[in-house]
């Protein structure tokens, strides 16, 4: 662990001491305009990976932030007389309001509808901008001048230190914030946001936070961009900026502060490399070789399709071709901006640097921090010895999809401590109940109490918060997520900490507790030694008793599971069943909905069946077992002397 630590954060100290110290011999102002260029980009990149990356949403709208910024420093300056500070506070304050309008409508919109969202608000920002001509002097553009900082004139290397300790400090904040309940939550948003709210987090606060916190770093960039350059226009913050600043962001590595700040250095240096026909072909040619050699290891491995590994080789070949036969490359730039998306997208989904970042691990044999020891399943799951009575209640449930009453006046009492099952044909309206408990669906009428109080209609997020957890009948685990991130996510009441402590790395300790919880609950599912191991490469078994390790860490008043043995080989059956009598040694009630009858006679307290939407039969297993009702549900006749298994 302390070497992990040390090549981390030595890395980042050194090439910091690295920057700083440049200024001190290198006298050139073009090279130190770059720099400060540099510092500038990696602010807005860091916080537009926030959505491209970790919300996993095309933002189109960061190009737009920034200029929000830039005018808002510029007008604070040139209006108001602020100074710097002032002034940055402003343009960030800007970013994160504007952020927040916009996305309130924005994030409720996915994929090209989103993204389509954000590109209309860039070109509104941009024409209001140029028609504001009293304010923001329109196309004849906005001059300032940069203000003294603390009595003393910023001069070029003054003001590139001013932007380069602004960067320290936003990655070292936003590092903190990612590697947090804060990072898991927006990663887990990307993978399943029905999930993130049955677990209690908030899908639509989170991407809001998410958002606005880019878009006010956004902002801070902006202020940074006009004191850079002391002269704005509003057509410089164009369709061209968006392009480029996803390309930095995709190119660089998402999910990544290196990749922001790779890409970042990606955008700074486009231009020259576009100007040199020498230097185009130089890159270009390293692009072909990074491509050959990544397409060429994704097939030896068999983790990408020959068009994956094909399509980005013959995407940069017409980069180097055509770097030969234009005369000028900077006229194609758009078009070389596009092939290089295409192949990144393509051939490299995690970036540049998370590619290498598999080299550098195993070359310095960097390993995932050590865990704690995990703590007792009783101090995470303390057992419910509470007197025995009604907990859950429905009554005259009905549920309609149009003309269909696929729940029509369900009436169901479960007792706390108890196993309850929940079987029916297929299509009888079983998954629908618990849709409904869950805050899945909104009941046609009818009422839900849990331990005699109203649970809110139609609310993942309001009924998990309630004390309601459930499993899935089709698995909904954060697929990019270890094992350990996903028990993690779910904890309740582990994570107390205000947002600005997080980001000034105050949340470590409680990080280290919520890993002992997570890794409690990650033995009772037999999963221990695979903690670190990705959800999705999970065998189907374990992603199963995954599901129920999470939907534990709720420390729910009702457990509901979906289905948990369906598809399960015997073996596993065998520990399914062994990890729900444990947990009914904790006294938890559990809703189990299967169609295993040996499991359900092995497990329930009481039964109830459902067909057509209605209680058709309840009572032990037993009793279901032989009730002449229940056997032509699932046979379609009652046959003499036939008693189902």
């Amino acid at each position: 662990m302390l070497k992990r630590l040390l090549l981390l954060r030595g890395t980042e100290l050194v090439a910091l001491v690295l920057l700083a110290s440049i200024p001190l011999v290198v006298n050139n102002s073009y090279a130190l305009g770059l720099l400060t260029l540099l510092t500038i980009y990696g602010i807005l990149l860091i916080g537009l990976d926030v959505t491209v990356g970790y919300l996993g949403q095309v933002n189109l709208a960061q190009a737009a932030f920034l200029g929000l910024g830039a005018y808002a420093a510029g007008l604070s300056v040139t209006v108001l007389g602020f100074g710097i500070p002032a002034a940055l506070g402003v343009s960030m304050l800007i970013g994160l309001v504007m952020g927040a309008l916009l996305a309130f409508p924005a994030l409720r919109l996915e994929g090209p509808q989103f993204a389509l969202a954000t590109l209309s608000f860039s070109a509104l920002c941009t024409t209001v901008l140029n028609e504001w001509e009293s304010l923001t002097g329109g196309a004849q553009g906005l001059s300032l001048s940069r203000p003294a900082m603390l009595g003393h004139a910023m001069k070029a290397s003054g003001f590139y230190w001013l932007c380069l300790v602004l960067l320290a400090l936003v990655w070292m904040a936003m590092r903190n914030l990612l590697s947090s309940q804060w990072g898991r939550a927006f990663e887990a948003l990307r993978d399943s946001p029905i999930a993130t709210d049955a677990m209690g987090v908030g899908t639509f606060r989170h991407k809001v936070a998410g958002f606005a916190l880019g878009s006010s770093l956004g902002g801070l960039a902006g202020g940074l961009y006009a004191f850079n350059f002391e002269y704005l226009q509003p057509q410089t913050f164009n369709y061209d900026m968006m392009v480029v600043l996803l390309l930095g962001v995709v190119l660089g590595g998402r999910k990544s502060l290196w990749g922001a700040f790779f890409g970042a250095s990606l955008i700074v240096l486009l231009p020259n490399l576009l100007s040199s026909r020498l230097l185009f072909e130089i890159i270009s040619g390293l692009g072909f070789l990074l491509a050959v050699v990544a397409g060429g290891r994704g097939l030896l491995k068999k983790t990408t399709q020959p068009f994956q590994a094909i399509a980005p080789v013959v995407a940069m070949g017409i980069l180097v071709a055509g770097g030969f036969m234009v005369e000028n490359t900077e006229n194609w730039r758009k078009a070389i901006f596009a092939l290089m998306l295409f192949s990144v997208v393509v051939g490299l989904p995690d970036g540049i640097m998370g590619f290498a970042a598999q080299y550098l691990a195993r070359l310095f044999g960097i390993k995932s921090a050590a865990l704690p020891a995990a703590s007792m399943l009783d101090d995470v799951l303390p057992a419910n010895t509470r007197d025995l009575g009604v907990l859950l209640e429905l009554k005259n449930l009905k549920r309609y999809f149009g003309g269909v009453k696929a729940v029509d006046g369900v009436s169901i009492s479960i007792q706390k401590g108890h196993v309850h099952g929940l079987i029916g044909p297929n299509g009888s309206g079983k998954s629908t109940v618990v849709n409904v408990i869950s805050g899945l669906y909104a009941p046609t009428s009818g009422e839900v109490l849990l331990l005699g109080k109203p649970l809110p209609a139609g609310s993942l997020f309001s009924v998990a918060r309630a004390g309601v957890s459930r499993t899935f009948q089709n698995l909904q685990l954060f697929g990019e997520l270890s094992a350990l991130d996903n028990v993690m996510l779910a904890l309740k009441d582990a994570y107390r900490i205000p947002v600005l402590l997080v980001l000034l790395g105050f949340s470590r300790a409680e990080d280290r507790r919520a890993q002992a919880e997570a890794l409690a609950l990650l033995e009772l599912a037999g999963l221990a030694d695979q903690a670190r191991v990705r959800a999705k490469d999970l065998t189907y078994g374990s992603q199963r008793f995954l599901e129920i390790a999470r939907a534990l860490a709720r420390k729910p008043e009702l457990l509901i599971l979906d289905e948990p043995a369906a598809g399960l080989a015997h073996p596993d059956v065998a520990v399914l069943v062994e990890m729900i009598r444990t947990i009914k040694r904790r006294g938890i009630t559990t809703i189990l909905i299967e169609h295993h009858m040996d499991v359900v006679s092995k497990l329930c307290d009481q039964v109830t069946v459902v067909d057509g939407g209605q209680v058709i039969a309840r009572g032990t297993p037993d009793e279901v077992n032989r009730d002449p009702q229940v056997i032509k549900a699932y046979l379609g006749v009652v046959p003499d002397e036939i008693i189902p298994a």
